[in-house]
């Protein structure tokens, strides 16, 4: 049975830690996607080895007290793209085997990582190079999953002109990775922006290399991460889609309610998003 998921920082730096995961356990969430390895410069990456490991050892005695589990992390990555140095991709890839090292501590499965960038996101005319560099770079972070019990997620992107971006890339490379330490996360949103159906994408990549999800939606165009409805995706088409190829894992939002205005509407519209996403999980999103 498919478990509910969502980006727990939006709750986080509404509500708070522990009340932020006390709403989204009263909501109905199964799990929370973590976000605070997203970024080099995040505090996580900046504290002691032992404060690092005391942090998260404590948080999850939390989110687990609460009924909750870390499905998925993030690993780091910077925007505008930074990868353009030795130096840069170092720093990074730093950030990075540390957030696997953290996903670990925090009992999650799941390390979600971009690709690296080392021409920039609009240079198609490296696609060899690119796909090389990448090889060399996550078969190195690959290897410390695997001593780790954690499982990288390659995530399509939304840059039109990268050559490792579009879903079916970003599936024929984690073919040509070939281990097990790497699957996919499909983004619905980025795939939308190229005009494709993440209905159809589901189909393509199958149950065993599809592991995680975000979920969102937009126009067609901009990777914009409206809620499910809101845009142009077809969403009982993605339901049915997880269902035929039998997926199990969880049906992770990576978009959040907009907390402006009253204050006293934000667990009613919380709790609207839910219901899309337990739609979907349960296979009956527009029944």
């Amino acid at each position: 049975m498919m478990k509910t998921c969502i980006e727990f920082s939006p709750y986080l730096h509404t509500y708070g830690f522990e009340e932020g995961l006390r709403r989204m356990k009263a909501q109905g969430y199964d799990a929370l996607d973590y976000g605070e390895f997203c970024h080099t410069e995040n505090k996580i990456f900046h504290v002691s080895e032992e404060e690092f490991v005391a942090t998260l050892k404590r948080e999850r005695e939390i989110i687990e007290a609460t009924g909750l589990f870390v499905n998925q992390t993030h690993g780091a990555w910077r925007w505008p793209a930074m990868d353009f140095s030795e130096y840069d991709r170092a720093e990074r890839y730093a950030a990075m085997e540390k957030g696997v090292r953290g996903t670990a501590l925090l009992g999650a499965p799941y390390f979600v990582i971009h690709c690296i960038m080392p021409f920039g996101e609009n240079n198609p005319e490296h696609k060899e190079e690119l796909w090389q560099m990448n090889v060399e770079y996550f078969s190195r972070l690959c290897k410390v999953a695997e001593e780790v019990g954690v499982t990288i997620c390659f995530e399509n992107l939304p840059f039109t002109s990268l050559p490792l971006s579009r879903w079916n890339e970003t599936l024929e490379f984690v073919k040509l990775m070939n281990t097990p330490t790497m699957k996919m996360c499909l983004d619905t949103g980025h795939a939308s922006v190229y005009g494709d159906s993440p209905a159809d994408a589901v189909r393509a990549i199958g149950k065993d290399l599809l592991a995680t999800l975000h979920v969102h939606d937009n126009d067609g165009h901009g990777d914009l991460h409206w809620r499910p409805g809101e845009g142009v995706i077809d969403w009982a088409d993605f339901t049915r889609a997880l269902h035929e190829i039998g997926f199990e894992g969880c049906v992770s939002l990576e978009t959040s309610v907009k907390h402006d205005g009253d204050p006293e509407t934000w667990d009613a519209k919380e709790r609207e998003l839910f219901a899309k996403v337990r739609a979907m999980a349960d296979g009956t999103y527009g029944q």
